[in-house]
C-alpha cells in the first residue's frame, strides 16, 4: 500500500477573519505559489484571481499577499495570473455555488493547468480563478464529487485523481486546523489517504450524509459555557441542530435564539452591515481575564445522549479579529452568525482548531474527536481502499435528487475573451450590495436569470457587441453529479481581449 500524502503546511498564518494555518501549493507553468486552506466541499483548486485585488485595493500586491499569493517573477503578486501560464487551458466562466445559501457569491474562470502539491504534480487539473471577497484565501478541495463543465468536458476531483494515479491509497483524509492561540502556535495538519494518529483522540464515528453537499453532518447537542458574564449556562436548549462541518467558512451558523444567548453571555454587539458579532476592546479584555470555556457536545443526531464526543474550547479560540473587506478597520468579533433557517446551519473552521476530522469515503464514514496536543511527532496512518469505485462515491440527496455539492459551480459557458472583464466587476458589485443587506439569505445570481436580463451598472456601462459563441447551457445532472442551474445568455459585451498585467508590467 502506498503511503499517504502529507500536504506541506506553511509557516504563515493568514486570514481576514482570523489567523489560519495555511498549506502550500503551486499552479501553472512557470509555477505560481499560493498558501491555501482545505475545503470539505470544493472538488478542485480555487485561487483568487489577480484582477480582484487590482480592482478593490489601492495596494494590490499587499492585498494579494494577504490572500496567500506568493512572489512571482521576482515581484509580489496580486493573485493568480492565468495569462502567464503556458499550460493554462481556459474552459469558461462559472458562477460559484459554494456557500450560496449563506449569502456568499462570486464568479470563477475555470480551466485546466499544472497543479503541484507536496512532491506530486498533476497535469491538466481543473483550477478555478475566482473573484469573491467572501473567500479571501484559496481553497484546496477535498470533496469526491466529479466536476462536469459540459457533456464533453469533465474531470475527477483531487482525491480521486490522486488515488487513480497511485499517489494515495484511498479516498480518505485527516484534517486539523491548528491553533495560533496556543503557546506553541500549533500549525495545521492535512493528510490525504490516511490520517495523523498523533493529532486525534478516541473519535465519534458518523455515517457520511447521502447528500454530499452536506456530507459531514453532525448533531450539535449542546454548547456549555462557563465563566461568561452570566456564569455557567447552556447555549442550546430546545433547538435541534443538524449542521455540516464546513471548513470553507470560519463561523458557526446557528439559530437566532442561540446567537441571542451568546450575545447576552459575552457582551456582543450585532453589526448589521457585516452580519457579524463585534465586541469592544473593554469587553474583549474582560473576557480574556475571565477565560470562559465552551464545551461542545457532538452526536450522531440532535437528541441528547447516544453516541457523543465532548470537545472543549478556550475562549482564545473564539477571540478573533476581522478586517477588510468585512470591516473597514480591524475589529474584534466573535465567530457566530445568524442562520435564517435550517439550511444555513453550519460548523465552520473555528471548530476545527480543537477538533480532528477524519473522513473515509471508501467506507462512507467520518470521525470527529478532540485534538491531541501532547504528541510532538506525527504518526501517519494509511487507510486502505474499499470496494467503492470513484463513480460510485457521489450519491443522491435524501429527496432522491442530485444536489449541488459545495464545490460544484453553476455552468455559464462563455467566451474566455470576456470572462475576466466581467468576473471581477460582477463579484465585487454583488458583494458590496450584500454588505448593505441582511446577511440572512442569498440575494440572487451574479448573472441574469430572468427574461428581463437586468444587469448591474458596471455591466451596462460596457460598450456592447455580441460575443460569438457565448451560448449558455445547463450542465447535465446525472446520478451522483451536481445539479446545476440553467442560466440565461450572458450580457452582450465588447469583444476585446483582457490582459492581466503583472505588477512589473504596471510599473514599467
Amino acid at each position: 500500500m502506498v503511503a499517504p500524502l502529507i500536504v506541506t503546511v506553511s509557516n504563515t498564518w493568514l486570514g481576514n477573519d482570523g489567523s489560519w494555518s495555511t498549506f502550500n501549493i503551486d499552479v501553472g507553468t512557470p509555477p505560481q505559489s499560493f498558501r491555501v486552506l482545505p475545503s470539505f466541499q470544493v472538488q478542485n483548486v480555487w485561487l483568487p484571481i489577480a484582477d480582484e485585488c487590482i480592482k478593490i485595493s489601492a495596494d494590490a500586491e499587499k492585498c494579494g499577499v494577504s490572500r496567500g499569493a506568493q512572489p512571482f517573477a521576482q515581484r509580489t503578486s496580486a493573485g493568480f495570473h492565468t495569462n502567464v501560464s503556458s499550460t493554462w487551458e481556459a474552459i469558461g466562466l462559472y458562477e460559484l455555488g459554494l456557500e450560496r445559501d449563506r449569502g456568499i457569491s462570486g464568479n470563477g474562470m475555470s480551466g485546466f493547468d499544472t497543479f503541484r502539491v507536496s512532491n506530486t504534480t498533476l497535469d491538466r487539473f481543473p483550477v478555478t480563478a475566482y473573484a469573491s471577497p467572501g473567500f479571501w484565501l484559496g481553497q484546496l478541495g477535498l470533496s469526491t464529487v466529479p466536476l462536469n463543465f459540459s457533456e464533453t468536458i469533465n474531470s475527477a476531483s483531487l482525491l480521486v485523481n490522486l488515488k487513480d494515479k497511485g499517489v494515495i491509497p484511498s479516498l480518505t483524509y485527516g484534517y486539523q486546523a491548528g491553533a495560533s492561540y496556543r503557546e506553541t502556535r500549533v500549525p495545521g495538519s492535512l493528510v490525504l489517504g490516511g490520517y495523523d494518529k498523533s493529532r486525534a483522540t478516541t473519535p465519534l464515528t458518523i455515517n457520511i450524509n447521502a447528500d454530499l453537499s452536506q456530507a459531514l453532518t453532525v448533531g450539535l447537542q449542546d454548547i456549555l459555557v462557563t465563566n461568561s458574564f452570566n456564569g455557567t449556562l447552556s447555549m442550546i436548549t430546545t433547538e435541534p441542530i443538524l449542521a455540516p462541518l464546513d471548513s470553507s467558512i470560519t463561523e458557526l451558523w446557528l439559530p437566532r435564539s442561540v446567537c441571542d444567548r451568546f450575545e447576552d453571555a459575552f457582551g456582543l454587539e450585532y453589526d448589521t452591515n457585516s452580519g457579524r458579532y463585534a465586541l469592544s476592546d473593554a469587553t474583549r479584555n474582560q473576557l480574556r481575564q475571565q477565560k470562559p470555556t465552551l464545551t461542545f457536545t457532538i452526536g450522531t443526531n440532535t437528541l441528547t445522549g447516544g453516541n457523543t464526543t465532548i470537545i472543549q474550547f478556550p475562549y482564545a479560540a473564539f477571540d478573533l479579529q476581522a478586517s477588510f473587506p468585512i470591516f473597514a478597520n480591524t475589529t474584534n468579533y466573535f465567530p457566530i452568525r445568524r442562520a435564517d433557517n435550517e439550511s444555513q446551519y453550519a460548523i465552520g473552521r473555528v471548530f476545527m482548531q480543537e477538533a480532528y476530522i477524519g473522513v473515509d469515503y471508501e467506507q462512507g464514514i467520518f470521525n470527529v474527536s478532540a485534538a491531541r496536543w501532547n504528541e510532538t511527532d506525527p504518526n501517519i496512518v494509511p487507510l486502505p481502499a474499499g470496494d467503492v469505485q470513484p463513480s460510485e462515491v457521489p450519491r443522491a440527496g435524501a429527496d432522491g435528487k442530485s444536489h449541488l455539492a459545495g464545490g460544484a459551480i453553476t455552468g455559464i459557458v462563455v467566451g474566455s475573451i470576456v470572462a475576466v472583464a466581467i468576473l471581477v466587476g460582477l463579484s465585487w458589485f454583488v458583494y458590496k450590495h450584500k454588505q448593505r443587506r441582511s446577511y440572512g439569505a442569498y440575494g440572487g445570481a451574479l448573472v441574469a436569470t430572468s427574461e428581463e436580463k437586468t444587469y448591474p451598472r458596471e455591466l451596462q456601462d460596457t460598450d456592447t457587441e455580441e460575443v460569438a459563441g457565448g451560448e449558455v447551457f445547463e450542465l447535465p445532472a446525472k446520478h451522483g453529479h451536481s445539479q446545476l442551474h440553467e442560466v440565461e445568455r450572458i450580457a452582450e459585451l465588447d469583444r476585446h481581449e483582457i490582459i492581466q498585467e503583472l505588477a512589473s508590467n504596471r510599473d514599467g
